[in-house]
């Protein structure tokens, strides 16, 4: 949670940090939206490389281990 910048008493977080997890963050208020992205995408920044080194070392075709570090806009370039 520290890495999301979002509060730990903050209704995402603690969502995530349920045992078990709970789910929902749609049903979430308008202005709990950007802390709940947060807070997701900080969880797999974090599960991402774990799961890299002890599940899919080298040996998986899981495409979201090689997404492109920049993203390119279907438009072209401005």
């Amino acid at each position: 949670m520290a890495r999301s910048g979002v509060k730990p008493t903050a209704n995402p977080s603690a969502m995530i940090c349920m045992d078990p997890s709970r789910y929902g963050f749609a049903n979430l208020p308008d202005d709990e939206h950007v802390k709940a992205f947060r807070v997701l995408t900080s969880v797999f920044a974090v599960a991402d490389p774990r799961r890299r080194e002890m599940d899919c070392k080298g040996t998986c075709g899981h495409a979201w281990h090689h997404l492109p570090t920049a993203v390119e806009e279907p438009w072209g370039q401005r």
